[in-house]
């Protein structure tokens, strides 16, 4: 499942395209970011600044025709245009809890596996019965242990 931020970045980069098409795709550019403050809603994207360089037109009035062109659906409850140009967005409760609910029945957290999973070695210490013990041999111990498992959980096939 895509996060939300993903998903937005997608959504408005599409909505640029439907707005502006004389734009050329590295000057297509989505910036979405968490929003700072509660009020603001979840999710701010500020790309209309840069835009209206290349278009040479108020910030304003290019984010009022990428919110005009934005798809319309479940995951976007509230959608406002804040001073120059600046857009917040309120994600909808029901595409948020759809969202946590899909991370908790999922095994993986939500966390996408490899597309071609790779034989990964983690060489490790494995201390010496005859000598003594020390604090040192637990260190790379644990951190060798940690990446296996990560790597494991991730799906890849891993050689200890």
């Amino acid at each position: 499942m895509k996060t939300a931020h993903h998903l937005l970045k997608e959504k408005f980069n599409a909505a640029i395209v439907a707005a502006f098409p004389e734009l050329s795709a590295d000057e297509i550019s989505a910036e979405i970011t968490q929003s700072t403050q509660e009020k603001f809603g979840h999710y701010q994207f500020n790309s209309a600044m840069k835009l209206a360089k290349h278009l040479g037109l108020p910030p304003r009035q290019i984010a009022e025709k990428i919110v005009a062109a934005l798809s319309k659906d479940d995951a976007i409850e509230k959608v406002d245009i804040a001073g120059p140009g600046f857009v917040n967005i309120t994600l909808s409760s029901s595409y948020l809890s759809k969202s946590v609910q899909h991370l908790l029945t999922d095994p993986h957290l939500g966390i996408e596996t490899p597309a071609d999973p790779q034989r990964i070695i983690i060489d490790f210490s494995s201390p010496n019965i005859a000598k003594e013990l020390h604090v040192g041999h637990l260190r790379s111990t644990i951190i060798g242990d940690c990446l296996a498992r990560l790597f494991e959980s991730l799906g890849n096939d891993v050689v200890r």
